[in-house]
């Protein structure tokens, strides 16, 4: 297996931590045991999920609060903006810790919509080699101890190679 990009969904939860220091060693010794020592490409991709507000609940808040679908729209983008800017402060801390280290390329990318969706389509659609994910993130912390909906959907759809990090 030629491995030059490694996909690693990343939430900033404990377990996408543990799968980015698990993707960075891996490309690592992968570069360090490669002869033509050809650079490997971890690619940080964070999902913002969208979250859906029922028509219902729209409705009360208008009449309650008389607050126009456009000042909502307003608010939601910038709860999505703040959100962005925070995941990407975080992924550029990332980039920065480990952009010494010989043989690897760190990039990190921002999504919006369903997370298991939007990775799936990602590694379908761009050339990706090895999927390094979290066996739970931030939604599943409050979980039972075991795959975390996101990664259980996404070991169920793709056809890569995948490594479920606890």
């Amino acid at each position: 297996m030629d491995l030059r990009v490694i996909l690693v969904p990343y939430d900033g939860s404990h377990f996408s931590e543990n799968a980015l220091e698990y993707a960075v060693y891996l490309a690592k010794a992968i570069f360090l045991g490669d002869p033509k020592k050809r650079i490997i490409k971890i690619v940080m991709l964070h999902v913002v999920q969208e979250i859906p507000i029922a028509k219902t609940l729209l409705d009360k808040m208008k009449i309650g609060r008389k607050i126009k679908k456009s000042s909502l729209d307003e608010h939601a983008d910038g709860v999505y903006q703040e959100t962005t800017n925070l995941m990407q402060k975080d992924m550029d801390e990332k980039k920065e810790r480990y952009k010494h280290i010989d043989g690897i390329k760190l990039e990190s990318l921002i999504l919006y919509g369903d997370p298991a969706n939007q990775i799936v389509d990602y590694s379908n659609n761009n050339r990706v080699d090895l999927i390094v994910m979290g066996s739970n993130g931030l939604q599943g912390l409050a979980k039972f101890k075991g795959l975390g909906s996101v990664s259980r959907k996404v070991s169920e759809a793709v056809s890569h190679p995948m490594t479920i990090i606890r």
